[in-house]
């Protein structure tokens, strides 16, 4: 809910230029009606099946504020730390729908998660089984768990995010599972009902997804027939969103038709966990034009925000579309770039845009997901502030960090 009106940028029925006389720039907004469409819409797509739980990756955005929305639409939360797990409950999530995902699993974040009662654990590797079974037989406790599997499938996707083809770090490969079956059976503190997977992130084909789920299809049955009890099958997430406007974003209408046929034939209760898709497209990233630089044929618009605040073009070389909060007339070409004292902090190159000057607003669209989350406090910048927008209201859901707050837990 990010758009023109008339030529101005809008949140939702704000004019975005009111926003920033309001707080001080760089700042995120957020559309609250662009995230609960989201949470709704996905929830009609999965609602053919009897027994689902969509766990929000809270990796995307941890914001308490946006996690108490999930949590008050009932959804759950897929977690890789005890921070997030803590954040979830913190925001009024109920710890028996966590998901506790993630490789590097520490004793001290599987017993904490024991203690609290999560859904269960998704088992990254055999060490990690043995792991979370030694605590639990210590602990006296009998704990839910999930293998997750590398189904070798190709999810087409950026390098830096694709997750379930071979040589990644996350999952078990089919062969080991197989060659340790007996192992895995024979750790009594442990209950496998699960299988899940992740293929990958901001997939728009969703072809690899239903031949992820049909590979998983033949495998529980497999794992069936050495002993297991197989119940629940998580697919993950990745659901990918129009960064680039000329371009779809994740296809639903052939991923319901087939895949969610698929699990109906399956007889499963089903986990999915979306992240990326409920909060990318409801935020910006407003920052504020300091200089019009050109040199040698080139024009610069220099930003007061940068790399430290969201840091995914430098990262990962993604598209972002940035938009002047006034669009006029006149066009012209800018390297849009920031202040941090490297060369990858950029945000496009040669992007042709309404004509901009120094003083003026431009919107980094698209950047509720992985933008906060991922921020720092590089080249000593403080953490900017974020705010929610909902209809004719805004307000702040978190603060703009003092130099004082950043340097509080320093000693000299």
């Amino acid at each position: 809910m990010i758009g023109y009106k008339d030529n101005i940028l809008m949140c939702e029925d704000i004019d975005i230029r009111e926003l920033a006389e309001v707080y001080d720039s760089p700042f995120y907004i957020y559309s609250k009606n662009d995230i609960l469409n989201k949470i709704r819409f996905l929830k009609d797509i999965f609602s053919s099946l009897d027994n689902v739980l969509i766990a929000y990756a809270v990796k995307a955005e941890n914001n308490l504020s946006i996690l108490k929305m999930m949590a008050d639409e009932g959804i759950g939360a897929d977690v890789v730390s005890i921070g997030e797990t803590l954040k979830y409950i913190k925001a009024g999530g109920k710890a028996e729908n966590i998901v506790f995902s993630g490789v590097a699993k520490t004793e001290e974040e599987i017993r904490k998660s024991i203690e609290l009662n999560i859904k269960r654990f998704n088992i990254e590797s055999i060490p990690e089984a043995v792991r979370i079974n030694n605590i639990a037989k210590e602990m006296k406790k009998r704990v839910k768990c999930s293998i997750r599997v590398n189904p070798n499938v190709d999810a087409h996707t950026h390098e830096k995010i694709t997750t379930g083809v071979t040589g990644n770090k996350f999952g078990i490969s089919i062969k080991t599972i197989r060659e340790n079956a007996n192992l895995l059976k024979s750790l009594d503190n442990i209950s496998i009902e699960s299988l899940s997977m992740h293929i990958g992130s901001q997939m728009t084909d969703s072809e690899p997804f239903y031949k992820a789920i049909l590979a998983m299809k033949d495998f529980i049955n497999d794992v069936n027939s050495m002993g297991f009890n197989i119940t629940d099958i998580d697919i993950g997430g990745g659901y990918g969103v129009r960064y680039d406007k000329n371009s779809s974003g994740f296809d639903f209408e052939h991923f319901k038709s087939k895949s969610i046929n698929l699990l109906k034939e399956m007889n499963l209760n089903v986990t999915t966990e979306p992240g990326r898709y409920f909060v990318a497209e409801s935020g910006a990233l407003i920052m504020r034009v300091e200089y019009i630089k050109e040199e040698l044929g080139r024009k610069y618009a220099i930003l007061d925000g940068g790399m430290n605040d969201y840091i995914r073009v430098a990262m990962y070389d993604a598209y972002n579309d940035i938009c002047p909060l006034v669009k006029k007339e006149n066009v012209s070409n800018y390297d849009f770039v920031g202040p941090i004292c490297e060369s990858s902090d950029f945000f496009a190159y040669n992007r042709e845009c309404s004509f901009i000057e120094e003083a003026d607003y431009v919107a980094l669209l698209d950047a509720g997901a992985y933008g906060f989350s991922m921020s720092s406090n590089y080249n000593s910048r403080p953490l900017i502030s974020q705010i929610m927008v909902d209809k004719d209201k805004h307000y702040v859901i978190r603060k703009r960090q003092t130099f004082e707050d950043m340097i509080a837990n320093e000693i000299i």
